[in-house]
């Protein structure tokens, strides 16, 4: 482990990382749009208010009646329910043991199904949590942040299920555009804008994917609903999502269903990508789209091939899950990190053997060491320990990594040559206040109006911080 890079090779930046005339100045930063989520949440979820419980129900309602009203406003399992109630044992005595019945016969399914298929329980907002990307994602502020690929279009999810999006701050705008908002879009885990698009943004959330068509014409501000939904049965809630490089497949994960789906928007069809194992928890494609990682919620994670077979390789952890990764710009390299052991892995697509085999080698190296050390002689602040994200700057110069229980952002310096990738130590960043940690990380793409390296991080306190790399 010696020769492997480490955090003790990580100095301090010297002045605060807000945005300002500090350390690292970019007058570019100006025009982005100050954001602080907390300032802006709306009601969180748990203060919705149901519209069923909005109105009295009749008493002389008969029994079928109720529970068939209670069916169309609730759903089946709260109709179960009012079958199995007190004032229907008395009413219809027959209908509750007839209800009994079949919440019995239920019990015993889940728990079979439990048995053969143990990753499949508890799909609540804890264990979603479990495997999002977004450290703290229950209490989270800030629960996802996507750029577009080809504009300045900066979307934001918060806690509260809305989805804001930001252009660039001017004299006559103050950066702030449509805030999205729908019944149907609840505990969002994921978004991505299409390639290739300018107005079309896809949600993830535990209901399905969310496609949004944002008018420019709309008032700003105005809350309007999804242009269409698409869901799987058994692929809820999701869990991750990405799109392929021309725009024209979406891949997504559910850590509630084994198989990845392959969506094909624009015609509504699906194809799934079926293997024995855990169900999904992570997706990355390649840039050059040759590529998908993809990480289970137990030690077994694959890589697809993306053509009309849609072969896999399989590989296994020591212990514990991928938590996070990335690609190389090239899409050559692959870095990853596990929950079992604080060390940043590798893995290569790369041919040794040019017009000798078509075979591409491919090998998992250890490329630095991530275990936790102090920043002071106190012995009071510490970096490093259990990764929660990993993002690669689109130059391929810097790999940006946070951290499950310490509050400080690692940067390594990255050196990618044909066949090999050097990573030394860099810097690393800290928020305003000792206690303000990183939820989410993630940069800005390169177009034509962006050619330097923006890391966008949206800290715990819910402010948005805009940080340009050399």
């Amino acid at each position: 482990m010696a020769s492997l890079s480490n955090l003790k090779e990580i100095p301090s930046v010297s002045s605060p990382t807000s945005v300002g005339h500090g350390y690292n100045y970019v007058p570019e930063l100006d025009q982005y749009p100050k954001i602080n989520l907390k300032n802006e949440l709306i009601n969180p979820p748990a203060n919705r208010i149901s519209i069923s419980h909005s109105f009295i129900p009749v008493e002389t309602e008969s029994v079928p009646k109720r529970i068939s009203r209670t069916f169309f406003d609730g759903g089946f399992w709260e109709s179960l329910t009012e079958a199995r109630s007190e004032k229907t044992r008395e009413q219809a005595p027959v209908i509750s043991k007839a209800a009994d019945f079949i919440a019995h016969m239920l019990e015993l399914y889940s728990s079979f199904k439990l048995k053969i298929f143990p990753h499949t329980q508890q799909l609540s907002a804890e264990r979603i949590a479990q495997y999002a990307e977004t450290r703290d994602w229950i209490n989270s502020s800030v629960r996802y942040i996507a750029w577009h690929v080809h504009v300045f279009k900066l979307a934001v999810a918060g806690m509260d299920d809305v989805v804001r999006i930001y252009g660039k701050t001017t004299e006559s705008h103050g950066g702030i555009g449509h805030v999205l908002k729908s019944a149907t879009q609840t505990q969002i885990t994921c978004m991505a804008w299409r390639p290739l698009c300018a107005f079309e943004l896809v949600v993830g959330c535990s209901q399905g994917l969310c496609f949004w068509i944002i008018d420019n014409n709309l008032h700003l501000g105005r809350t309007i609903n999804p242009s269409y939904t698409l869901k799987h049965p058994s692929n809820l809630p999701i869990s991750s999502l990405k799109w392929s490089k021309d725009g024209s497949l979406l891949a997504s994960s559910s850590i509630g269903d084994r198989a990845i789906l392959i969506w094909h928007p624009d015609s509504k069809r699906v194809k799934p990508l079926k293997r024995l194992g855990p169900p999904g928890s992570l997706l990355s494609w390649s840039p050059n789209n040759e590529w998908i990682f993809a990480a289970t919620v137990d030690r077994v994670f694959r890589v697809w091939k993306c053509h009309n077979k849609w072969t896999s390789d399989r590989w296994v952890c020591d212990g514990g899950n991928v938590q996070a990764c990335c690609w190389s710009p090239c899409s050559r390299f692959l870095l990853f990190v596990n929950t079992a052991d604080p060390i940043l892995y590798r893995l290569q697509f790369v041919q040794l053997i040019l017009m000798k085999s078509k075979a591409d080698d491919k090998e998992v190296l250890p490329v630095a060491d991530l275990n936790a050390c102090s920043l002071d002689s106190s012995n009071q602040t510490f970096i490093g320990g259990t990764a929660q994200q990993l993002v690669w700057d689109p130059h391929g110069k810097y790999v940006v990594i946070t951290f499950k229980s310490t509050n400080s952002i690692a940067i390594f310096r990255t050196y990618i040559q044909k066949y090999d990738l050097q990573i030394s130590g860099g810097y690393y960043l800290n928020g305003q206040s000792p206690s303000e940690y990183p939820s989410f990380i993630s940069f800005q793409p390169l177009n034509k109006d962006n050619d330097r390296s923006v890391l966008t991080i949206g800290w715990s306190t819910g402010r948005i911080q805009f940080y340009g790399l050399d």
